[in-house]
């Protein structure tokens, strides 16, 4: 358990709201951000707190929200790019995470959350699916979060299709029983309900899912619309497309959390936003796979909170994430003015944290003290420093990443991430084909 600090912290240069503040402060304690503002008046009402100080030449930022990942999808990447999605699933992920050991995904999610922690990855929604023989792979994915000190959403799959392996498949009864081990278990960790999609959990656990969400107050994350041919095989099997099928199921509400979202209608659209549901887009992935775009833009002005994933984790950078997502809507609508910086940034931070329902994403009072450290001396005096990091910043900007107010990234691997990545090879050299 890491010591949280209760000090005051002080940025020549700081991103709040997603607009450049000079001289802020906020004070940290507990683990959150207790009164925040311009530093002489934060400084009077917080007299003999220790400082810590950030120079100009740093950019102290929110940490960076991950809304959807698949960490042990980082054995998949180099061996098995530029195939179709049937091939990768079947070829790819349905041959290698089967395969793998509690200790196996360990070492395999600490080698991921580091990676995200050096890119300023601070909060990650893992969307975990190896819950076939019970909660041992499970518990080895949070035990590796806990000790890299990553924030983590924990989506627990659903899973009961009988073409999906064996290893990732139980009935509503065991899957609801093992989720409540969890949540009680770990109460940290934000364990939340994930039905894995339209197509890999039936209708009846999808409905049982959101009735778990109501009653025990949590979110259900779900792949839906990911691919043109979901909404064809929904409307010839059960007569609705993807998110329609959603709501007539009543598991369409402000706890659902539609991953991808790209093919759907202008009524699911408004659909979407009239049921207070949420989106994530996972922009890298969806051209990597070769999905298609999202109408972030459209679903933004109706008024959808949406953030950004990594999904597949072929580079888990959540600044490769907004600067996509930003290019993508202006490519989608022939519009360079589509989607700025400052937008793409929010949904990188603190829209993307409303997106998970949790308290994180910016620097202002009753939020997570979640922040990095980033090196500014790249971006040019004339750049507006929001613009800087969105279409111009590297991973390797991040000098330090923050969780709670304690430093869990120092600018170099830690011990324990150079070991992973060692394990990492010797689990690559078994379980790759």
């Amino acid at each position: 358990m890491r010591t949280l600090p209760h000090e005051l912290v002080r940025c020549a240069r700081a991103l709040v709201g997603g607009e450049t503040r000079h001289d802020y402060a906020f004070v940290v304690r507990d683990g959150r951000i207790e009164d925040a503002g311009d530093y002489a008046p934060v400084a009077e009402r917080n007299p003999r707190l220790s400082a810590r100080s950030f120079p100009a030449d740093r950019l102290i930022v929110p940490g960076f929200i991950n809304g959807h990942s698949h960490a042990y999808q980082i054995l998949l990447r180099g061996w098995a790019d530029d195939w179709t999605f049937a091939k990768w699933r079947s070829d790819a992920l349905y041959r290698v995470v089967p395969q793998l050991t509690p200790d196996d995904i360990y070492w395999t999610f600490i080698a991921a959350f580091s990676e995200m922690l050096s890119a300023g990855i601070t909060t990650v929604a893992e969307f975990f699916y190896l819950n076939g023989k019970g909660n041992a792979h499970a518990e080895a994915a949070l035990r590796a979060a806990e000790e890299t000190g990553i924030r983590l959403v924990f989506a627990r799959a659903w899973m009961d299709a009988d073409y999906a392996p064996p290893q990732f498949r139980e009935s509503i009864d065991v899957a609801q029983a093992r989720t409540l081990e969890l949540m009680h278990a770990y109460p940290w960790a934000n364990v939340c309900v994930a039905p894995h999609s339209l197509h890999a959990a039936s209708l009846e656990m999808i409905r049982a899912a959101a009735d778990f969400a109501r009653v025990y107050d949590c979110t259900m994350h779900v792949h839906a619309a990911e691919a043109s041919y979901e909404g064809r095989a929904t409307l010839e099997a059960h007569g609705a497309t993807p998110i329609d099928l959603l709501d007539r199921l009543d598991a369409l509400d402000d706890r659902t959390i539609a991953i991808h979202a790209i093919y759907i209608t202008e009524e699911e659209k408004r659909l979407l936003a009239e049921r207070g549901a949420r989106v994530i887009h996972n922009p890298m992935t969806n051209q990597y796979l070769g999905d298609g775009i999202c109408d972030v833009s459209q679903l933004q002005a109706l008024g959808v909170p949406m953030g950004l994933g990594t999904d597949a984790d072929v580079k888990p950078s959540l600044i490769d994430e907004m600067r996509a997502a930003s290019l993508l809507q202006k490519i989608a609508r022939t519009d360079g003015s589509a989607l700025g910086a400052r937008a793409a940034f929010d949904l990188g931070t603190a829209q993307g944290a409303r997106a998970l329902r949790i308290d994180a994403g910016d620097l202002t009072a009753g939020n997570a003290a979640d922040f990095l450290a980033l090196d500014a001396s790249a971006i040019d005096p004339w750049t507006p420093e929001v613009n800087g990091v969105v279409y111009r910043g590297q991973d390797s900007w991040v000098q330090a990443a923050f969780v709670g107010g304690a430093r869990v990234y120092t600018g170099e691997p830690s011990p324990l991430a150079r070991l992973a990545q060692q394990k990492l090879k010797e689990i690559s050299q078994r379980v790759i084909p």
